[in-house]
């Protein structure tokens, strides 16, 4: 179908991020998904969303390449403002990636989402099994949020947990890896800088010297 269609189609209200974006090019879409409920663990689940000559050509109401540049955060609990701080070099706690410890970041991305830099967005494989776990227990005890989910999430959505807004978080998770908008460890060094790490302690900047009184880079595997 063609792109702009697609995003057109979207219901005026419930994607507010996406809400007037242009686009040209073509989406085809395409779903496999099979599902014995008296063998979940053979549930197969694969979600192909495809792109032809797709532009954008005008974000609309989000810009999602805000990414790239140092932007404004503000951390919700549901409508409740809790802070709000820039994300960038005018915050003395931000942290450059080639600043952090290295032990850090892969111990984070091991606990988090080990392959981080070789999927675009999606962990199908975890998404199933999530499926299937969350059908044997008969509630929610299992997610499949990657890090660039987790990361769209935190700096695009509230945290209220609707259908409406995972569909959001999604379409926006794709749109930035497919595209390419935001490289990797663009994301990650972002994403190490927001996270929740304890009560009003947000980033690995600030995080570091509440926990250790240490810089990020002299974090050690102790």
């Amino acid at each position: 179908l063609e792109a702009q269609d697609f995003f057109e189609s979207l219901p005026t209200g419930l994607f507010t991020n996406l809400e007037g974006i242009k686009t040209s090019g073509q989406l085809q879409y395409s779903l496999d998904f099979k599902f014995d409920t008296q063998h979940p663990e053979s549930l197969i689940f694969s979600s192909t969303l495809t792109p032809d000559k797709l532009k954008i050509l005008g974000y609309g109401a989000t810009n999602i390449s805000k990414l790239n540049e140092e932007f404004n955060y503000t951390v919700y609990d549901g409508d409740r403002m809790i802070r709000s701080f820039l994300v960038g070099p005018s915050n003395q706690n931000y942290t450059p990636l080639s600043n952090i410890s290295v032990y850090f970041q892969n111990a984070l991305m091991s606990s988090e989402d080990g392959s981080f830099y070789h999927h675009k967005g999606f962990n199908e494989k975890r998404f199933g099994q999530s499926i299937a776990e969350n059908y044997k227990q008969k509630r929610f005890v299992r997610g499949a949020s990657t890090i660039s989910m987790q990361l769209v999430k935190n700096v695009f959505l509230r945290r209220n947990k609707t259908v409406a807004r995972k569909i959001e978080e999604a379409i926006i998770v794709w749109l930035i890896e497919n595209n390419r908008l935001v490289s990797k460890a663009r994301m990650y060094e972002v994403y190490l800088n927001v996270i929740e790490f304890g009560p009003n302690v947000y980033g690995i900047g600030e995080a570091s010297n509440f926990y250790f009184s240490k810089k990020p880079a002299d974090l050690t595997i102790e």
